[in-house]
């Protein structure tokens, strides 16, 4: 049974995924990705190199797509950017698409959302009898503000689609809120890479470790918070900065230690460095990474609207209690209060300040094998497990 999943543009922990789905169609597992929308953007260039590396020939480079941009009402090349750039609304045609799925004569198709590339999809799904499924991660949350007609083309799509590889129980229910079929959408899950997270752990020495708990825990004392993520609105990092300047009143051996940049960054920067229990670490390496989370004592993403956090997996995987907001789609699968963690309203900062207090009554290690736990249900493995065994019974029925 060949699948081909299409999927233009995808980051590192998706390649396990891919990797695992592989296996378990026995070698006829293809992923379709788009060569041009990796070019030019620093966060996404590396892969080039590693999707064709990690995956070999059920890899299948494509890169014949055109945009139109509305604003200048002209069309070219998918043009290079940079990855921090906001760039304007536009439309993609990706020549010979069609063309490129046909060479490799699927008999099921994948395909990313109810956009990019899925009306064409669809297209190829009708003309040649086979059954079609879409992999969806977006929520009521996210999707509050969706425009009439964007939740029209939603609906003709559903026509042509066999099955919904969603996220968890909210994508679910905003599939459902669409007038989809509960018979046709199964929870996949979102896996985090934690197999990389762990190799980072594996290779970062005791040395480093106790060098970076003396910076960010210089008394022995206190906690250790992370923050992971891109420093822009939506992810929330301004409310938890103005209520940790709170909480280190009460907890004033505690610490913040923030990675990544973004837009906010240098202003958030420039507000917040001189208090000593913030630490501004900027963007770091993905292998890099891992040591963070190896002398962190908790995890918090104060996000305003996410689907699936993959920070919070990652987190989990690596032993840490975890708090996240009601706005991240994965709360009600992965945070477990009075077990693992706690979630909060980002909005209403005594929240947050009753969560980052929350951990000092609580057994941190039990809490973060309790994670450990809870995610192993939603890693890799168990994943592309649910998707395949999701995609041969749909098939049957």
């Amino acid at each position: 049974m060949r699948v081909l999943y299409a999927n233009p543009i995808f980051l590192n922990y998706r390649i396990p995924f891919y990797k695992e789905l592989n296996k378990l169609f026995k070698g006829d597992f293809y992923v379709l990705y788009s060569k041009k929308r990796y070019e030019g953007r620093p966060a996404f260039e590396p892969l080039l190199n590693k999707i064709p590396k990690e995956l070999g020939q059920n890899a299948i480079s494509y890169d014949k797509e055109i945009t139109y941009y509305p604003n200048t009402n002209s069309f070219h090349f998918i043009q290079k950017d940079k990855i921090n750039s906001k760039l304007p609304f536009v439309i993609t045609f990706p020549l010979g698409l069609l063309m490129t799925i046909k060479k490799y004569k699927p008999e099921i198709l994948i395909s990313e959302g109810f956009s990019q590339w899925t009306p064409f999809l669809c297209f190829y799904s009708w003309l040649n009898r086979i059954p079609l499924f879409i992999g969806y991660e977006r929520t009521c949350h996210t999707e509050r503000n969706a425009s009439k007609l964007k939740i029209l083309q939603r609906k003709i799509v559903d026509k042509f689609v066999r099955g919904y590889i969603a996220n968890g129980s909210e994508t679910k229910k905003y599939l459902y809120s669409l007038g989809i079929s509960k018979k046709k959408i199964f929870i996949g899950g979102m896996s985090a890479d934690s197999e990389g997270l762990h190799n980072s752990i594996n290779n970062t020495t005791d040395e480093e470790k106790e060098r970076l708990k003396n910076i960010f825990k210089p008394s022995n004392r206190g906690l250790i918070y992370l923050f992971s993520g891109y420093f822009i609105t939506r992810k929330g990092v301004d409310h938890l900065l103005a209520s940790w300047v709170e909480h280190i009143k009460i907890h004033q051996n505690d610490n913040l230690v923030l990675i990544g940049d973004g837009p906010l960054y240098d202003s958030l920067y420039k507000e917040y460095n001189k208090e000593k229990s913030i630490h501004f670490e900027g963007r770091v390496p993905y292998d890099n990474v891992g040591k963070y989370y190896s002398i962190a004592d908790v995890f918090i993403m104060p996000t305003i609207e996410d689907n699936w956090s993959l920070v919070i997996p990652e987190a989990m995987s690596c032993g840490l209690p975890v708090t996240t907001s009601i706005y991240n789609g994965c709360y009600p699968e992965l945070v477990q209060k009075d077990r693992n963690g706690i979630t909060f309203d980002t909005f209403n900062h005594n929240t947050i300040l009753y969560a980052l207090d929350y951990f000092h009554n609580i057994d941190i290690k039990k809490f973060g094998n309790e994670s450990i736990a809870i995610e192993k249900e939603f890693n890799t493995e168990n994943s592309a497990k649910r998707v395949y065994e999701g995609i041969l019974n749909l098939i049957k029925k």
